[in-house]
């Protein structure tokens, strides 16, 4: 398959064939975020691509993730705070098909799981730490669970590497982008639990049906959370699971439900909480949940940078634009300077046809290289 598309791009001659066959070869590992074991084998094929070409390279192990590994990567050996930090990852999705993972080459769009969020986003900064290496302050993290929470970046950060003096570029995106997203929203779930009388359900009369009162939470929560209307950035919840009752005949003990809330304030996982038990009046526990980050847009690191993205993607606005997604800029909350989300030419993340254009791995290195300088 490897050698089919290295022909194919040797006829062509429209881009860099060495370029699309290691990028094939990266996006030919199944590294879904569940799967530790082929998400450690994406960290050592990129260390080994580094290494190979001069850039010191320390993988990490991530305690809140079973101890799976984590790469860290940078320009000068044991960089810990340099000025530029790409934050990327090279976990992906489930597959409907095994065939996803058998990168197909048609003219310049590559089709692969994870081509477009975000290997070939990730590649281009590995090129990129290979341009700068020497020559410049950069480091990378290579998360491996970003589709889960992401909490191999975190531990990289906890660790002491990668913190930034000047800039956090996030190399990340599951759609083409136009604009320059500078912040992202925080995710967080809840266990909301009603209790009550449990019993046969021959005899309601003597029972107290938990699952009564989890609906009626809902409809509270529904009714009462505050609204935003679309297109707003905006706190929004929904409730997203119910669970009760073990028994066709018989009323449970107690039911829950799972709360799925996306906010914009960095103190919002505790707020959040608070308020969804004040509204449905029932227990509310945090299942797992990541903050809220926001850079600065009016910072002149972050102006070059969306001055830079115009001068190698005219036909784009790169105008700043507030996150409604979520990504691992989310574990720089405390950050004030300048957060920029870039990707190359890609679409359809997450879907059954998802693609990059390899025309443009070129010039999105050049831009991130120039940015970094």
């Amino acid at each position: 398959m490897l050698a089919s598309i290295v022909l194919a791009v040797a006829l062509t001659g429209h881009f860099a064939g060495e370029d699309v066959a290691q990028l094939s070869e990266l996006l030919s590992i199944p590294s879904v975020s569940d799967d530790a074991g082929e998400c450690d084998r994406a960290t050592e094929w990129m260390k080994s691509y580094l290494e190979s070409r001069g850039v010191w390279c320390k993988v990490l192990y991530a305690p809140e993730a079973n101890g799976r590994k984590v790469l860290y990567a940078s320009t000068v050996p044991e960089l810990k705070n340099p000025d530029y930090t790409f934050v990327t990852h090279l976990d992906v999705v489930a597959a409907a098909s095994a065939e996803m993972f058998k990168p197909r080459l048609e003219g310049n769009i590559l089709y692969a799981r994870g081509a477009c969020d975000t290997k070939a986003n990730a590649f281009c900064g590995a090129k990129a730490l290979v341009a700068l290496n020497g020559k410049a302050s950069v480091g990378c993290i290579f998360a491996s669970n970003e589709e889960i929470g992401g909490s191999t970046t975190k531990s990289v950060l906890d660790q002491g590497y990668g913190f930034p003096k000047k800039a956090i570029i996030v190399l990340d995106s599951g759609t083409k982008k136009d604009k320059i997203q500078y912040s992202c929203m925080g995710c967080s779930y809840y266990k909301v639990t009603a209790y009550g009388k449990a019993g046969h359900a021959s005899l309601p009369e003597i029972c107290d049906n938990p699952i009564y009162t989890l609906a009626e939470a809902a409809i509270k929560l529904r009714d009462n959370y505050p609204k935003r209307e679309p297109g707003e950035r905006k706190n929004c919840a929904a409730v997203t699971i119910i669970s009760g009752g073990e028994s066709q005949n018989r009323i449970p003990s107690e039911a829950s439900m799972t709360v799925n809330v996306r906010f914009t304030e960095e103190d919002g996982l505790e707020k959040e909480r608070a308020l969804i038990e004040k509204i449905t009046g029932l227990k509310t526990e945090l299942i797992r949940g990541t903050p809220a980050a926001c850079g600065d847009p009016a910072s002149p690191d972050f102006l070059r940078i969306c001055e830079t993205a115009k001068k190698h993607y005219p036909d784009r606005s790169c105008a700043p634009e507030n996150g409604r997604g979520a990504n691992d800029m989310r574990w720089f909350c405390g950050f004030r300077g300048a957060i920029a989300c870039l990707a190359m030419n890609l679409d359809g993340g997450h879907s059954d046809c998802e693609w990059c254009d390899v025309s443009d791995i070129g010039n999105f290195t050049d831009m991130l290289v120039e940015i970094c300088k």
